[in-house]
Order: C-alpha cells, then sequence, then structure tokens
C-alpha cells in the first residue's frame, strides 16, 4: 500500500510538472451537398484535418501560427497576417487579419495561376470556398480554449468591402 501511494503522488508530481499543452485546432476545406429542400447543391464547411500548437504562446503567436497553416494548407502561402487583436469595451476580441499579394504582383494572373489572392476570389464557388476556409479554420467555432470573438479581413491593408464572390466584408462573429 505505501508504495502505490508514493507511486501515485511521485506520477502526479511528474505529469504536472511540464507546463507545455498542445492545444488542437481545426484546418477547413468545403464539401459540394444535395441540398433536397431547395433541390440544389451547397457548399459546407468540412474538417480537412487538425494542426497542433503549444498553448505557451500568447494568444496573437497563436494567431499567427494557425494563419500560417492555413495558408499553406489550403491557399499556397500566400501571405495571411495578423495585424492585431482589439479588445473592445464588452470584453470582445476581435481579430484583425490582412492578406497580402505577393511584392511581384502587378495585375491578377501576374504571377501565375493560384498563386495571387485574386484568383482565389474569382467565380461563385471559388469565392465562396476562399469565404469558408478562411472563417471557419480562423474562427474555430468548436474551439473551447481562450480565443477570439469575431475578426475582420483586410485585402492589401484595406477593409474588404462587399464583392461579388467572397463574403468576409465587416465584423464577422464567431457565434
Amino acid at each position: 500500500m505505501f508504495y502505490f501511494i508514493i507511486s501515485v503522488f511521485i506520477g502526479g508530481c511528474i505529469s504536472n510538472s511540464s507546463s507545455r499543452i498542445d492545444n488542437e485546432f481545426a484546418l477547413f476545406s468545403t464539401r459540394e451537398i444535395f441540398d433536397s429542400i431547395n433541390n440544389s447543391y451547397k457548399l459546407v464547411p468540412v474538417i480537412d484535418h487538425y494542426v497542433t500548437i503549444q498553448q505557451d504562446n500568447d494568444l496573437l503567436k497563436i494567431v499567427n501560427v494557425l494563419l500560417d497553416s492555413i495558408s499553406k494548407n489550403s491557399f499556397h502561402n500566400l501571405k495571411i497576417d495578423a495585424l492585431r487583436i482589439e479588445e473592445k469595451d464588452n470584453e470582445v476580441k476581435l481579430l484583425i487579419i490582412n492578406l497580402s499579394e505577393n511584392e511581384k504582383f502587378i495585375i491578377p494572373d501576374s504571377l501565375g495561376h493560384y498563386r495571387t489572392w485574386y484568383d482565389f476570389f474569382q467565380g461563385s464557388m471559388g469565392g465562396e470556398i476562399t469565404s469558408i476556409i478562411l472563417k471557419e479554420s480562423i474562427l474555430q467555432r468548436n474551439y473551447q480554449g481562450n480565443w477570439i470573438d469575431g475578426m475582420e479581413v483586410y485585402y492589401q491593408n484595406e477593409p474588404i468591402g462587399e464583392w461579388d464572390h467572397i463574403q468576409l466584408s465587416g465584423t464577422i462573429m464567431r457565434n
């Protein structure tokens, strides 16, 4: 009995001594499904895979690691920067991100197909896929830890307005 108590005590101390806690974040893609009510197809978000990010970073650092993973997984490493996290009066944390073009970007398709954000914004389906991936992968609606409450998206350092094929304008809330 004495050895059991000692082993539980030592085991408990060892398992609690690590300050590294990893969190899994979902990276989303989309799937087209048939909507029998509207007799049409629609895009829905689906989890593509998870990335593990160490908890010992501050929130902005965690967001930046997630944004790099989203870019690599879905957008050919196009630049997604977290500009800041604003804390509003009602304790709402609002993430401001910027989608930046490569320095050599001059006009759409100047760098080759799918080497610019412009390509991911084109067409109703392409724009919707881009919107879903960015919103769901950044907002992490099912994540239970400390996270942002909403986001605003900028393109080339300007707030995204109402564009034809993307739904990323204004403040997009998590819940």
